[in-house]
């Protein structure tokens, strides 16, 4: 069976006029760190640099570099030597510490993903990318379904095609527009949507973004960003990108180490079925591709928000499930 082919979004281009990109970090377990950083090297050459035992690089690659990490910050940082130092507890001195940080790193692997990160890939390249998840399930990968336990995710990170603020809202309101339906239609895992980490937005915050009136500049639409309490963990995380284009505002404004300066979009609502037979990285690409056309479309976007309201305000009960009917028929117009 042929494989889904990855949709072209409506604009290919970054805001330099060079061809977009877009980089993923998936998380799974069941492959040895140094093993994963192997199969990476086959597949793309290069030189695998071993940073830590929670940490691994394959640098010099044909696609770029890879990372690799325990996806657990206190084991990654090391921050437990600090704590340990302060009970008197001098780690560093300790004769077997890399035996301490191996069993540290194996008691925290059977419910920590590993973490790989890609490098930016080119939208014509990126089919290049099914060859490494191909290759892990061979491995014995497992993913979000193998396991009650594993929240595991996808992250997409689609470079923007516009840094506009007015391009940076029609994205917002296009993705909140279509997250209902694709929280259904990729199924997302029990396990992950009871978890934190891809926490809808507020209601409140929705009726400000989808108003039509609502026309912030850069900085209006950071501080409202925060001042309706969104931190990293939604489904659409505009963290970086406000990073990227405002970072003295946004610095002063964010309380979290975890977040980096970079001109994306970051995307983390998609589970990792890297176990699953024929699930492919285009598979959560393409619905991805949705959110960009409504953006795109902005007559239509603008339409799709007033019936936002309307609907919302006719109904009384099960707003959801008529909110997703409504936005399916829009999905197979577009397919």
């Amino acid at each position: 069976m042929a494989k889904q082919a990855f949709n072209q979004p409506p604009v290919t281009t970054n805001p330099a006029g060079d061809e977009r990109s877009a980089g993923y970090e998936f998380e799974f377990t069941g492959v040895e760190m140094s093993d994963a950083a192997g199969v990476i090297q086959d597949l793309y050459g290069g030189t695998i640099q071993r940073v830590s035992t929670y940490k691994h690089l394959v640098v010099d690659t044909t696609l770029g570099l890879f990372q690799l990490e325990l996806d657990a910050q206190l084991l990654r940082d090391k921050k437990y030597e600090s704590y340990l130092d302060t009970i008197g507890i001098h780690i560093k001195s300790f004769k077997n510490l890399a035996t301490i940080e191996e069993r540290l790193k194996q008691m925290a692997s059977s419910v920590v993903p590993f973490e790989i990160i890609t490098p930016p890939v080119r939208l014509s390249e990126m089919e290049q990318l099914n060859r490494l998840l191909d290759e892990l399930r061979i491995w014995k990968a497992k993913g979000t379904g193998s396991s009650v336990f594993y929240a595991f995710g996808l992250h997409i990170n689609p470079e923007i095609p516009d840094d506009s603020p007015k391009s940076l809202l029609n994205h917002l309101r296009a993705y909140v527009l279509l997250d209902p339906w694709i929280r259904k239609d990729a199924n997302i895992n029990i396990s992950r949507r009871l978890t934190p980490y891809i926490n809808e937005y507020k209601e409140e915050y929705l009726n400000l973004i989808l108003n039509e009136s609502y026309t912030p500049d850069l900085r209006g639409l950071i501080r409202d960003y925060f001042r309706f309490e969104n931190s990293r963990n939604r489904p659409l995380d505009m963290l970086p990108v406000f990073m990227h284009l405002d970072p003295d505002y946004t610095s002063k404004l964010l309380d979290d180490t975890l977040t980096s300066s970079r001109p994306t979009y970051h995307y983390r609502l998609p589970n990792c079925s890297i176990e699953k037979p024929g699930w492919t990285l285009a598979d959560e690409w393409n619905r991805w591709v949705l959110v960009e056309k409504l953006a795109h479309d902005e007559r239509v976007l603008s339409q799709y928000c007033s019936a936002w309201f309307k609907i919302k305000k006719g109904t009384l009960i099960r707003f959801e499930q008529k909110w997703i009917q409504f936005m399916d028929r829009w999905v197979k117009n577009d397919s």
